[in-house]
C-alpha cells in the first residue's frame, strides 16, 4: 500500500511538471519575437523515450549545424571509436643508379584523413612534412626524374557540397573535402589596420600559397570582422570584400585553401628540394595531370611512411564541441568510400549511406532533408521529433553512448556552449550541439534534470525577430525550467 501511494504521487508531481513545462512552452513560441518565426520543440524521457511536451516536433526546419550530431553518430556505429585515417608515403617507379636515382615519381597516397597537420590536435602531427621527407631522403635518392604527386582520388574533386553558398567557399567555415587535406585546409591572412576608412594592409600569409593572387578590396571600419575571402575551389584568384576592425597591429582572416592536395605535394617537395634531392617536373596532383595516373599505374610501388589520424572518437568530439564543418563533411564522403565498394567517394553515396543508417536502426526516420554533413547547407532541415528520437537511440541502444555523449559540448565548460547556460542548474547536467546561421538557433543534446530522469530535447527556431544571443537567452529559460520541472 505504501509503495502505490509513493508511486502515484510520483505520477502525480511528474504530471504537474509536464503540464508547467508545456505552459512555459506556450510562453516560449507566444513571444513577440518569435511572431513570425518557425519552432520546433521536443522533449523526451530517455529511458522511455516517452514525448514528455513538445510543440510542432514534426516540423522540420533549417538544422544547421545540428546537422552534425546525425553524421558524427552515424560515422561512430559503422566504423566505430578506434578507427584512424591514414595517409601514406612513397614512391612509384625504379631505383636507377645505385638506388640514387628514381625513374618514378614520389607519391602522397591521401585517405582522407580529416584532420592532417590540424591546429585542433597539437602535437599529433608534429613535423609531419619533415617526418615524409625524411623517409624518402633516407633511400638514398638524390635525384627524381619526375615530381612529387599528390593522390586524392579517393575521393571525387567536387569539394563543395550542393547548396552552399558562394561567400562561404572561400572562407575556412566553407572549406571544402578533399582526399588530402592539410592545416584544416584553412590559410591565414594577416592585416595591419590604420585609421577607419583606410585599406588594410596584407603583411603575411601562412602557410603560403603559391600561384594564389589576392586582390584586397577591404576597408577599415566597425568594431566586428565583416570580411569575406570569395574563391572558389581551385581557384587563384581570391578578392577579398567587406570591412575588419581599424587601428589593429595584427588582424587575422581565415580562408579555404582552394587545393590542398596540390599545397601537400608543393610542401613535400620544396623540403626534400632543401634536403638536397633534385626533381626533373614541378610538384602536382593527379586531379591536374591524370596521365599520371595512367603512367605509373602498374609501376611498381613502394610505401616508406604512414601517417596516422587521431582516432575516431577524438575527431567526433572535436566536430561536436568545436562546430568542424570540414571534419564532418570529411566523415560523410568517408562513409560513402566505406559503402560504395572501395570506389571514389562522394556527398551523394555519403548521404546514402547515413539514410541507410538511419532507416535500420531508428523506429521513425520522417523530419530529415539531409544535403550535407555539417548543416552547412540551408536546404539541410531536420524536425525535433527526429533529432531527439535520435538521442534517445545514441544512449540506449548504441555501442557507444558514452563516447557519443561526452562528445557534445558542456554547459559552460566547452565548445560552442563555453560561454553559454551559465546558470549552476546547468553545471554537469547539460550536453548539447548547437546549430547558428542566419536567423537560425538550434539547439538539441540531454539535460539531467534535478529529480534524476535525464531528457533530450530539441529546440530549433528558425527565423526570429531579435539577436541570435537573445534567442539563446530564451532557450536558457526554457531549459531550466525542464531541469527544475521534469
Amino acid at each position: 500500500m505504501k509503495t502505490t501511494v509513493i508511486l502515484l504521487i510520483c505520477f502525480l508531481l511528474n504530471t504537474a511538471g509536464v503540464a508547467q513545462i508545456e505552459d512555459h512552452i506556450n510562453n516560449f513560441v507566444n513571444d513577440s519575437s518569435f511572431r513570425n518565426a518557425g519552432i520546433s520543440i521536443c522533449f523526451r524521457e530517455v529511458n522511455s523515450g516517452e514525448v514528455l511536451a513538445e510543440h510542432n516536433k514534426e516540423m522540420s526546419l533549417v538544422s544547421a549545424s545540428v546537422m552534425k550530431l546525425v553524421t558524427t553518430a552515424s560515422a561512430l556505429e559503422i566504423l566505430g571509436p578506434d578507427f584512424r585515417f591514414t595517409t601514406r608515403i612513397g614512391y612509384a617507379g625504379r631505383l636507377t643508379n645505385n638506388n640514387s636515382v628514381l625513374e618514378g615519381a614520389v607519391i602522397i597516397k591521401g585517405g582522407a584523413d580529416p584532420c592532417l597537420m590540424s591546429g585542433y590536435f597539437p602535437g599529433h602531427y608534429d613535423n609531419t612534412i619533415e617526418e615524409w621527407a625524411e623517409a624518402i631522403y633516407n633511400t638514398g635518392i638524390k635525384r627524381v626524374n619526375g615530381p612529387v604527386i599528390a593522390d586524392a582520388q579517393i575521393f571525387d574533386y567536387h569539394p563543395a557540397p550542393g547548396g552552399w553558398n558562394w561567400a562561404d567557399l572561400g572562407n575556412y567555415y566553407g572549406a571544402g573535402t578533399h582526399g588530402i587535406c592539410v592545416f584544416d585546409n584553412m590559410y591565414k591572412i594577416h592585416f595591419k589596420t590604420g585609421k577607419e576608412g583606410s585599406k588594410p594592409e596584407i603583411f603575411n600569409i601562412q602557410p603560403e600559397i603559391p600561384g594564389l593572387l589576392i586582390e584586397n578590396r577591404l576597408s577599415s571600419y566597425g568594431e566586428r570582422d565583416r570580411g569575406y575571402v570569395y574563391l572558389e575551389p581551385y581557384g587563384e584568384h581570391a578578392i577579398i570584400r567587406g570591412t575588419i576592425p581599424p587601428n589593429r597591429n595584427d588582424f587575422v582572416l581565415k580562408a579555404s585553401i582552394p587545393d590542398p592536395p596540390l599545397l601537400s605535394a608543393i610542401l613535400l617537395q620544396s623540403k626534400l628540394e632543401e634536403m638536397g634531392i633534385e626533381f626533373k617536373e614541378n610538384a602536382t596532383s593527379l586531379r591536374l595531370n591524370s596521365d599520371l595516373a595512367t603512367q605509373f599505374k602498374k609501376a611498381p610501388k613502394t610505401v616508406l611512411h604512414t601517417t596516422v589520424s587521431p582516432t575516431l572518437q577524438e575527431i567526433v568530439t572535436v566536430t561536436n564541441n568545436e562546430s568542424v564543418n570540414l571534419f564532418a563533411e570529411q566523415l560523410l564522403k568517408y562513409l560513402g568510400y566505406v559503402s560504395s565498394g572501395r570506389e571514389k567517394a562522394s556527398t551523394s553515396s555519403g548521404l546514402d549511406t547515413v539514410s541507410g543508417f538511419l532507416q535500420t536502426t531508428l523506429p521513425a526516420t520522417s523530419g530529415i532533408y539531409m544535403t550535407d554533413g555539417s548543416g552547412m547547407s540551408r536546404s539541410n532541415s531536420i524536425s525535433s521529433s527526429f533529432i531527439t528520437g535520435l538521442l534517445v537511440y545514441m544512449k540506449n541502444d548504441s555501442k557507444y553512448p558514452g563516447i557519443f555523449y561526452n562528445s557534445l559540448a558542456e554547459a559552460s565548460v566547452s565548445g560552442t556552449l563555453k560561454y553559454y547556460f551559465k546558470d549552476p542548474v546547468f553545471s554537469g547536467r547539460l550536453r548539447a550541439k548547437s546549430g547558428t546561421s542566419t536567423r537560425v538557433r538550434n539547439y538539441a543534446g540531454y539535460l539531467n534534470t534535478r529529480s534524476g530522469n535525464e531528457i533530450a530535447f530539441s529546440v530549433l527556431t528558425n527565423n526570429f525577430d531579435c539577436s541570435s544571443s537573445e534567442v539563446t537567452d530564451k532557450v536558457e529559460i526554457l531549459l531550466k525550467k525542464a531541469a527544475n520541472k521534469l
